[in-house]
């Protein structure tokens, strides 16, 4: 039975991005080639002026294998 770790990304900090809270490719792929992949996204919500709710991704989730 494969064992997994897990490495959660909060998106509200800056510096795994870039300096960015969105990803960038090459973030990405330097977390790919460390072997993570990409297991779920964390989405909140919240409301607007005006009462409408916004859906917003907070952190992602991404998993290997235990070595």
């Amino acid at each position: 039975m494969t064992e997994w770790e897990y490495k959660i990304v909060d998106l509200s900090n800056d510096g795994l991005f870039s300096n960015s809270d969105e990803p960038t490719e090459a973030g990405l792929d330097a977390l790919g080639e460390r072997g993570w992949e990409l297991a779920a996204s964390l989405t909140g919500s919240s409301r607007s002026l005006g009462g409408r709710p916004k859906s917003e991704t907070s952190a992602l989730v991404f998993k290997r294998p235990k070595e």
